[in-house]
């Protein structure tokens, strides 16, 4: 019984020693999120309210600053936090969902390897939307078969681009990728302007937050959504599985909808010590259930459903140990152009 409670005391006395050994690191310091996308969207929103509440939850309380890198769908931030940032636990970065699976399409500018990317928890996953504005001819799935559709997009191999390349080269819809926006804002006013027809992956909370006044007054149309069963507040509008045609097709359409899961990927440099690492996902956690952070998230109509970084790591590693035949088809989809 003696020793039992010594051992309880060394590991509640080494505990605290790692918890003290953190924050003397972290106190006085400034921690930078790298957000991957321009401010005000969505990924920018999240980093910036999550930026708010880490001082409280991570030991030392250091401050935090957002800096917004965009470039190459966020490639260009998580190649600079992989490789060039420091590795001792004061940058962190806010991605787009594409950064995790990259390298399964197209690994010419990846300089990460996400095996050993130290994943923290993600925010939320979410369904994501292909969405037409009202002026478009397109009012349901079926009529993307006769009317060529333009949808903005990012860089080639980016998220919403092989969207793109899912819904022509594998449900065979007429779209068509204009490519070189830098984000979900600056291809809703391309909408507004007539210059595109719509996106392919808005997050359904995005549109309730930042456009759902569009939205209910009928200037933007859904019409098909990820996941792999309808939203209840979309019962009208089919998943991408369901407009599957083959088994193959939906092994390849689970793929793509699986950086759905972990749409707001948050990472931390192979470097950075162990210990910070789990400060880190630890703080963010408790970020998560922090009830003055969700009536803050509420209030501005952003969705948390947390993923916790485990569960991150597992995504990316089954993504992974996909089938050759699948990975090969999704690069061919990746690759669109136009």
């Amino acid at each position: 019984m003696v020793l039992a409670v010594a051992s309880q005391t060394q590991f509640v006395s080494a505990q605290n020693g790692t918890q003290n050994t953190v924050a003397d690191f972290y106190k006085g310091r400034v921690v930078s999120i790298y957000v991957g996308l321009p401010a005000g969207g969505s990924y920018d929103t999240y980093a910036r309210l999550i930026g708010a509440y880490l001082p409280k939850h991570l030991p030392g309380n250091p401050t935090i600053i957002i800096q917004n890198m965009p470039g190459g769908g966020s490639l260009r931030a998580a190649n600079y936090v992989y490789n060039v940032a420091p590795q001792d636990g004061t940058a962190v970065g806010a991605m787009s969902s594409n950064v995790p699976l990259q390298q399964l399409v197209d690994d010419s500018a990846v300089k990460y390897d996400p095996m050993k990317i130290n994943w923290l928890p993600c925010p939320t996953g979410t369904t994501n939307l292909l969405l037409v504005r009202a002026g478009s001819p397109v009012k349901t799935f079926d009529d993307l078969m006769t009317h060529e559709t333009l949808l903005g997009t990012l860089a080639p191999g980016s998220g919403p681009t092989i969207a793109i390349g899912m819904y022509k080269y594998v449900l065979g819809a007429k779209v068509k990728a204009v490519l070189g926006y830098e984000g979900l804002p600056a291809v809703m006013l391309a909408m507004e302007r007539g210059e595109v027809d719509g996106y392919s992956t808005v997050p359904f909370d995005t549109l309730q937050r930042a456009y759902g006044t569009q939205w209910k007054a009928g200037k933007l149309r859904i019409i098909a959504q990820s996941g792999e069963k309808r939203l209840d507040e979309l019962p009208d509008i089919p998943t991408t599985l369901e407009l599957a045609r083959t088994d193959d097709d939906k092994k390849l359409i689970g793929l793509i909808n699986a950086s759905g899961q972990i749409t707001f990927p948050y990472m931390m440099g192979p470097g950075v010590p162990k210990d910070r690492v789990e400060a880190m996902r630890s703080a963010m956690m408790k970020i998560f259930e922090d009830p003055e952070f969700l009536r803050d998230a509420a209030t501005r109509q952003t969705a948390i459903n947390p993923v916790p970084a485990d569960r991150v790591t597992s995504i990316i590693q089954t993504a992974f140990a996909t089938p050759a035949p699948v990975l090969q088809r999704l690069k061919k989809i990746a690759d669109v152009k136009e």
